[in-house]
């Protein structure tokens, strides 16, 4: 684990604000039927200043952290655990699941970390938070895992950890351990109208990062697949009226003309109910898997259309994020 430290133009105090971004914050109390309050604790500390938390993924010295941590830095200092502080550099950063990665320059090889199942790990297995909180150092608080598949609204492809282990101004970014000693995901966002922590916490799955941090260790930026459709909610009413059993599904609401679905075929009003294999529970469901899939490659899907099951073959275009 590495402390970071960040400088901004706006200076120190508004670099890497704690917790949930505005917008979250503002779903959080739609949800949750509270108001956070005015000026969230920004991730700082009372001597060094260390405002946000990492671990180092690669021998060569690339830090994982998360994006509001490192979001508008001019200077970027990592803290390691043995005390040396060394310059990094932001190789790219991914709002949209709130990553970021970067490298430390100097310093010679360093020790990664071991990467865990985030797929696998199961609601109350023991889990381990490990951060920086308001500065103090290197600190692990334990807990459980206790929910899977957060939707918070914060972004397209929302899909957190929920965690009771005990989450703080600092911790941003910071290493989520399963009880192997692996990384199963990356500590993010608490929920809390005092600012501090109540036992329930966010964390990005592991497996979302890993991809993510490997694009852009790679090529600065982040390439996610698309197909040119929107979705809305298949409702029960709706899917009573349409047919589709258990009411699961992801129902297109339309389709952009030229791109990757029209050509496959895909219209308004069809139900991908399978996409390369894999069932599809909700928009959300598919949403990620369009995702993760390769540019370029041509998927199988499945979808209802007037009660028939019909079969496609689907390229995947390009949806790409950009290093800032």
């Amino acid at each position: 684990m590495v402390q970071i430290q960040v400088k901004s133009q706006a200076g120190d105090q508004q670099a890497g604000g704690f917790g949930p971004a505005p917008e979250l914050q503002d779903r959080l109390g739609q949800l949750f039927g509270f108001q956070f309050p005015q000026g969230m604790p920004q991730e700082q500390a009372p001597t060094r200043g260390a405002l946000g938390s990492g671990f180092i993924i690669d021998a060569s010295g690339l830090v994982l952290t998360n994006n509001h941590v490192v979001e508008g830095a001019t200077d970027v200092t990592v803290q390691l655990s043995d005390g040396r502080e060394l310059p990094g550099k932001v190789l790219g950063r991914d709002p949209k699941i709130d990553v970021a990665v970067v490298q430390i320059e100097g310093g010679g090889r360093f020790q990664p970390i071991q990467w865990g199942d985030s797929d696998h790990i199961r609601v109350g297995d023991s889990v381990f938070a490990m951060g920086s909180p308001f500065g103090l150092g290197n600190t692990v608080t334990s807990g459980i895992l206790s929910a899977r598949g957060r939707d918070l609204g914060a972004g397209p492809y929302d899909d957190f950890l929920q965690v009771d282990a005990a989450i703080n101004s600092g911790n941003s970014g910071g290493p989520l351990f399963d009880a192997r000693g692996n990384v199963v995901g990356i500590n993010t966002a608490i929920l809390s109208p005092s600012g501090g922590n109540v036992g329930i916490g966010f964390a990005i799955p592991a497996h979302m990062a890993r991809q993510v941090a490997q694009q852009i260790a790679e090529h600065g930026s982040v390439q996610r697949g698309r197909i040119g459709v929107s979705l809305q909610t298949l409702t029960p009413e709706v899917a009573q009226e349409m047919g589709v059993k258990e009411g699961k599904g992801a129902l297109i609401a339309g389709v952009e003309p030229g791109g990757p679905a029209a050509s496959a075929g895909l219209a308004s009003g069809d139900v991908v109910e399978n996409f390369a294999g894999q069932p599809i529970a909700d928009s959300r469901d598919l949403a990620r898997a369009v995702a993760a899939a390769k540019v370029g490659a041509h998927v199988p899907v499945k979808v209802l259309r007037d009660g028939r099951l019909l079969s496609f073959d689907l390229p995947i275009g390009t949806d790409r994020t950009a290093n800032s």
